[in-house]
């Protein structure tokens, strides 16, 4: 028997669990973090406890409770708080569409053993967030053991177990276009799609009841919408008998593509005579790509965050497109930190060295590193990208009249978003930097490419996920096709 069971993605935009059982084998497409049911909870200074491990989690709805979580989330948090440990692990793999938090986040919570899939790109995005994040839950690549003691190599007692010592592998495993996965009588076809991440794969199940299709997040606007219409002829050849279709922009007919954002971008440049400050996601190659090229075709250099120098790093030689951090019109803006050491002259390199993580030390020395001091000397050569988090940025670059601001990020989707934008507007106000230029375009395809879609698939029933409002869904499917709405939990047979 087939069956899917879905514990996340359901009447929410993101946090996709999706289990798919066939034959005795279980995997998972997606294991994603819920916006919206962890800002009911949480914010940004009430977290859950790492103490508790899974607890905090299962306690609101974050993760699933699962009758054998003993064979399926990590044996030390679930050994710390006192909850029943496996021998070994309980299900067969989870299949990563993309290396957003909504789809990817919550693998953290999973036992090493059980493999993760996906594309090499997406290995790459989420080694990056794992070194540069903050965040005591980023073990996506690196398994850190927890609460885990040693004798002391000198002397009697006890200490922790930390840093490097911690690390142990986790079981990732990176999947090409068009490789199939046989996992006992499961096949999981990986093809590509776009999406405003690079890496973005689609699924095709192959159950014993017949093929299942996961679009997983995708857009055909994109520079690669090529691929999403691929996708979507593939999974037509497949004759599928359900379709788990994302419908995050089902209500919008249409919306800015990814070449109006790199047009509309470029006239706003063009009209600049000084300083072009942007906010764009900072993992959005295809957004980073489209401010590149007008970087390049109106003579200005790129500067680009720290982390998003490392980003590039980790993509050379991969298929995501992104621009060779040694592009003439690429820079490395090397912001101050700690104490702000890196333009005071006079200090050694090492006691420098210290304001930085040790990722970031390696791009101080790099030829087309700057600062603030170089941003602010020589405005109309630069675009540099400061995000909300940086604005106090702009006390050190100090933007000359004649500067602009472009927002390339989605509008506020909630209160605490709108209260965010509130506070940015006003640092915005504070150096005539108001009213900014708001040009954006979603990395979700609109309602009417949506119907298109399941129209040219031809499934027989349709799981809507990845959306707010499912019932649309009734209104756009062809006749002869079924939509099934379903509820987080339930276990539907295929």
């Amino acid at each position: 028997m087939s069956s899917l069971t879905f514990y996340g993605g359901v009447r929410e935009i993101g946090g996709n669990k999706i289990l798919v059982e066939d034959g005795g084998r279980r995997v998972w497409l997606d294991f994603g973090m819920s916006f919206s049911q962890s800002g009911r909870y949480f914010a940004e200074f009430l977290q859950p406890k790492k103490y508790n491990g899974v607890l905090d989690f299962l306690e609101v709805g974050l993760l699933p409770r699962l009758p054998d979580m003993g064979g399926f989330y990590r044996q030390d948090y679930l050994a710390h708080s006192g909850m029943e440990t496996w021998d070994g692990a309980a299900y067969d793999g989870v299949f990563l569409s993309h290396a957003h938090a909504d789809h990817s986040f919550y693998i953290h919570f999973l036992r090493r053993e059980i493999p993760i899939y996906a594309s090499e790109v997406s290995r790459q995005i989420m080694a990056a967030i794992e070194t540069t994040s903050s965040s005591g839950f980023a073990d996506f690549l690196n398994f850190k053991e927890t609460f885990k003691l040693r004798p002391k190599k000198a002397g009697e007692g006890l200490m922790r177990v930390r840093g490097e010592e911690s690390k142990l592998e986790r079981d990732f495993r990176v999947i090409q276009e068009g490789e199939k996965v046989f996992i006992g009588d499961i096949a999981i076809e990986a093809l590509a799609v776009n999406h405003s991440l690079p890496g973005a794969m689609g699924f095709i199940v192959h159950t014993s009841a017949g093929a299942v299709v996961y679009t997983g997040d995708l857009r055909f606007h994109g520079y690669g919408g090529d691929l999403t219409a691929r996708f979507a002829r593939k999974a037509a050849e497949a004759q599928p008998i359900a379709l788990i279709c994302e419908g995050t922009r089902i209500d919008e007919e249409a919306g800015l593509s990814e070449q109006d954002v790199q047009d509309r971008v470029g006239d706003v440049v063009q009209r600049t005579r000084n300083l072009v400050i942007a906010n764009y996601p900072w993992k959005d190659i295809e957004r980073m790509r489209s401010f590149y090229e007008v970087a390049r075709t109106s003579g200005r250099r790129l500067a680009l965050s720290l982390k998003q120098a490392y980003l590039l790093k980790l993509l050379e030689g991969t298929d995501a497109g992104a621009p060779s951090l040694d592009d003439d019109h690429v820079a490395i803006y090397i912001d101050r930190k700690d104490w702000g050491l890196i333009t005071k002259p006079g200090y050694p390199r090492d006691i420098v060295e210290q304001d930085y993580e040790a990722w970031e030390r390696e791009f101080l020395g790099y030829p087309n590193a700057v600062t603030c001091e170089d941003i602010h000397r020589d405005q109309g050569d630069f675009m540099v990208r400061i995000d909300f988090f940086d604005l106090t940025d702009l006390i050190d670059i100090r933007p000359a009249e004649g500067s602009c601001y472009i927002r390339s990020v989605t509008e506020p989707l909630d209160e605490e978003a709108e209260i965010e934008l509130e506070r940015a507007e006003n640092w915005l106000k504070h150096f005539g930097l108001y009213p900014y230029h708001q040009i954006h375009a979603s990395g979700h395809a609109s309602g009417l490419e949506i119907k298109r879609l399941i129209a040219e698939i031809g499934p027989k029933v349709v799981f809507p996920v990845h959306t707010e409002n499912p019932e649309r869904f009734i209104d756009i499917v062809p006749g002869g096709m079924r939509v099934v709405i379903p509820e987080a939990g339930k276990k539907y047979t295929i």
